[in-house]
C-alpha cells in the first residue's frame, strides 16, 4: 500500500467521513414515540451552514499530496485530498457550519497540523500555506476597493483596480496583502502612483487574518503606506515585478509572499569547478565558494525573507554571471548552473519581472 492510499484511509477512519469533498448532514437520532405522561424527546437544530473558500497552497519547490479535514464537535463536515505541484494553489468552495470548527492537514511529506477555524460573517475563508516542516493557517478577507467590505472601517471607496496599459499579459490584478498575526487591529492603507492617491482606507483586521486588496493592472512603481497604532510602514511596490506585496502589521516587514529560500548550484560540466556565489539583499550578503565535482549539485539556503535578491556567480576560470532572483511566488526555485561548455548562468523558474 502506498503512502497516498494510507493517508486517505487514515483520514477516513478518523471520524466516519461522509465522502470526498462533500459535507456530512447533521441529523437527529430517531427515538420511540413517548408514552403518555413522559417528556417528549429533545432535539438539537442543525447549525446554519454557509459557503466559504478553503485554499491549500504549496509554495515549496516539492510536489505535495495533501489530505484536508474540517470537523465540528468531533464530526467531519468536509474532507478532500489534493495533489499539488510546486507553487500550486487549490481553492474550493465548501459548505461549513457557522461557529467554531477544527481543521486537520496531513501530507505525504510528513506534515500533520491542526488549527481552529471560526466561521463567521466577516471572513471569506481559510488559507492553508504548506511549508517543508509545517503549515500556516490564515483567515482570509478579500476587499474589493470599489465595493462594500465587511472589515472596512473608514475612507472612501476607490475606482480600482486600475485598467491596464497594454504591456504584458495580466491574468489577475496585482494586489496588496496585509497580514495580522496579533490581536484585532485597525490599519490605514494608502496607495499612490506618481503622486496621485489611489486608495486611502481603514480596515479592522481580525487576528490571524490576511486582508487582500486588488489594486491594479497597470505597470509602475507604487508608493504604499500602512499605519497602525503601533507603527507606520512605507514601501515601494514595483508592478508587475511583484504581483503581490505583503505587509506584516506586527513586525512591519514587507515581502512578496512565502520565500523560496533554496538556491541550487549544479555543475553539468565533465570537469570539476570551484564556484563562488554571492547573494545580496537589504544590506545583507551571503557568500560561499564551493568545490563541485563533475555532475554534482547542491542546495544552498542563502536567504530567509522573500523579495528581490541580487545573485553573482563566478568560476575559477573567470566565467561569471549575475541577475535578480525573486525568491517568492509566482516564481519557482532558482539555480546557478555550470553547463557543458564551462559557462555559468542564473536560471529562475516562472514568470520574469516586467
Amino acid at each position: 500500500m502506498d503512502r497516498r492510499t494510507l493517508l486517505s484511509l487514515v483520514a477516513t477512519g478518523m471520524a466516519g467521513l461522509a465522502g470526498c469533498g462533500s459535507p456530512e448532514d447533521e441529523t437527529e437520532t430517531e427515538t420511540p414515540t413517548p408514552e403518555e405522561g413522559t417528556q417528549p424527546p429533545t432535539t438539537t437544530p442543525p447549525a446554519e451552514r454557509v459557503e466559504r473558500e478553503l485554499s491549500v497552497w504549496n509554495p515549496t519547490p516539492d510536489p505535495v499530496f495533501t489530505t484536508v479535514v474540517v470537523a465540528r464537535d468531533g464530526r467531519d463536515v468536509y474532507f478532500d485530498t489534493v495533489d499539488l505541484v510546486p507553487g500550486e494553489r487549490n481553492t474550493s468552495r465548501v459548505t461549513v457550519p457557522l461557529g467554531a470548527t477544527d481543521v486537520l492537514v496531513e501530507t505525504d511529506t510528513g506534515i500533520r497540523a491542526r488549527s481552529g477555524w471560526t466561521v463567521d460573517g466577516v471572513g471569506d475563508g481559510l488559507e492553508v500555506v504548506l511549508g517543508r516542516e509545517g503549515a500556516e493557517f490564515w483567515g482570509r478577507v478579500a476587499c474589493h476597493p470599489s465595493r462594500e467590505c465587511s472589515v472596512a472601517d473608514g475612507g472612501e471607496a476607490a475606482d480600482l483596480p486600475l485598467v491596464g496599459d497594454g504591456s504584458g499579459r495580466w491574468y489577475a490584478p496585482a494586489g496588496l496583502v496585509v497580514e495580522n498575526s496579533g490581536d484585532e487591529t485597525n490599519a490605514r492603507l494608502r496607495v499612490s502612483l506618481s503622486g496621485v492617491t489611489l486608495l486611502d482606507r481603514t480596515y479592522r483586521i481580525p487576528t490571524q487574518t490576511r486582508l487582500s486588496v486588488p489594486v491594479t493592472y497597470r505597470t509602475g512603481t507604487y508608493d504604499v503606506v500602512l499605519e497602525t497604532d503601533e507603527q507606520t510602514v512605507e514601501t515601494e511596490w514595483p508592478v508587475p515585478a511583484e504581483p503581490t506585496k505583503y505587509i506584516d502589521t506586527q513586525s512591519g516587514s514587507v515581502g512578496c509572499g512565502p520565500a523560496n529560500t533554496t538556491l541550487t548550484v549544479a555543475n553539468q560540466d565533465d570537469e570539476p569547478h570551484r564556484l563562488t556565489v554571492r547573494v545580496e539583499s537589504d544590506g545583507e550578503t551571503f557568500e560561499q565558494s564551493i568545490e563541485l565535482a563533475a555532475g554534482e549539485a547542491r542546495d544552498l539556503v542563502p536567504v530567509v525573507e522573500s523579495g528581490p535578491k541580487q545573485v553573482f556567480a563566478r568560476l575559477e576560470t573567470g566565467a561569471e554571471a549575475s541577475g535578480t532572483w525573486w525568491s517568492c511566488p509566482p516564481r519557482g526555485p532558482a539555480s546557478v548552473v555550470v553547463d557543458a561548455t564551462g559557462s555559468v548562468a542564473l536560471a529562475t523558474a516562472g514568470p520574469k519581472p516586467g
